[in-house]
């Protein structure tokens, strides 16, 4: 009854459900009980479901298993309260048994503590896995090895990923792209490319992340040309870059006051159905800005909103620096009173360019 009443959206019913078995002292098995809580979690009501499993589920006398304790710690990870997170499990591994946390329970309690910056707490657990016979897999390492990239502690997450190797766990591309990033973070652009080769030397597909990561890294180092390349070969390829892989080519083609090339560039997302979002516009306007095209920027500025999309503090905080180094100080307030007009709070930057 109870999953019916969830697949049919009928939460409500599904809750007037478990009252009528609370009030009739019926017993209800606890995985009667996991639909009503996946559902409450993807609701974000991670509160109710934590009441569900704590409190009415034992007074039913249906005591909550693996499968209940799972799902509301997936639920309170993604709300981020750690805390809690890690007192559900140890109750859980100190009950043993049915209770015992299995490889997807630790692997979401790990995500949660690398997420958090608790590294040291989450090889911790990673130990702890071996300790109760639990096999840790790709998923695992994963959330390790981002953990450490994060931290910039490259190494280390090299090391990590030759122990996944060692125990029979083959990298997937969440692992290469994981690393990829990771070191293009650190400026380590030949070692990324040289990890994206390795990658593909071992059959991994590279994905529009793997790509879209090396295009960023490249960009950000100035080197247009090579992040170029990089996007016609993912094209080559058979993967369509995203919005985020043309905003960031974009961005770096302004940067380098190649403005006719970031329109083209433009022009050519458009082409393929990728619709320009907020990014987009902001940066053509803050690289036409930075060339002192003041009267394009602000056409820019009013095609952009033609079409939708809403300013946002950035386009408009780019918008106001240029007119203001142009000297156009009347229409630069003119513009900051629209922006407060639409809900939008000046930043430091603005405030302290203002006349």
């Amino acid at each position: 009854m109870m999953k019916y009443c969830v697949q049919m959206n009928r939460l409500n019913l599904a809750f007037s459900f478990l009252g009528w078995l609370l009030k009739e002292g019926k017993r209800a098995k606890a995985m009667t009980m996991s639909p009503i809580l996946k559902a409450l979690c993807s609701e974000n009501r991670i509160g109710e479901a934590a009441a569900i499993v704590i409190d009415k589920m034992p007074k039913m006398g249906s005591i909550p298993d693996l499968f209940s304790y799972t799902i509301l710690i997936k639920g309170l990870c993604s709300k981020g309260n750690t805390s809690l997170v890690l007192q559900l499990f140890f109750k859980m591994a100190k009950h043993g048994g049915e209770y015992e946390p299995n490889v997807i329970t630790y692997n979401t309690v790990i995500d949660e503590l690398q997420k958090v910056g608790l590294l040291v707490e989450a090889f911790g657990l990673y130990n702890q896995m071996y300790l109760a016979g639990v096999m840790p897999d790709t998923v695992t390492y994963n959330s390790l090895i981002n953990g450490l990239c994060k931290k910039g502690e490259i190494e280390k997450a090299n090391k990590v990923a030759h122990r996944m190797i060692s125990k029979g766990k083959e990298p997937d591309v969440v692992t290469y792209n994981t690393l990829i990033n990771g070191l293009c973070k650190k400026g380590e652009i030949d070692m990324a490319k040289e990890l994206l080769h390795s990658m593909i030397s071992k059959g991994k597909e590279p994905n529009v992340v793997t790509y879209s990561t090396l295009i960023d890294g490249l960009c950000k180092r100035g080197e247009i040309e090579k992040a170029t390349k990089v996007l016609h070969r993912m094209i080559s390829k058979g993967k369509e870059p995203d919005v985020v892989a043309y905003n960031t080519l974009i961005n770096g083609l302004c940067k380098k006051d190649e403005i006719d090339m970031a329109k083209e560039l433009l022009h050519s997302m458009i082409a393929k159905g990728k619709e320009p979002d907020v990014v987009t516009y902001s940066t053509r306007i803050n690289g036409l800005c930075k060339k002192g095209e003041i009267d394009m920027a602000k056409e820019l500025l009013h095609s952009m909103i033609a079409k939708g999309k809403e300013p946002n503090v950035v386009t408009y905080s780019t918008l106001i620096d240029g007119l203001c180094k142009k000297g156009e100080l009347r229409l630069a307030n003119r513009v900051l009173d629209d922006m407060i007009s639409k809900g939008l709070e000046p930043d430091v930057m603005i405030s302290k360019g203002q006349p």
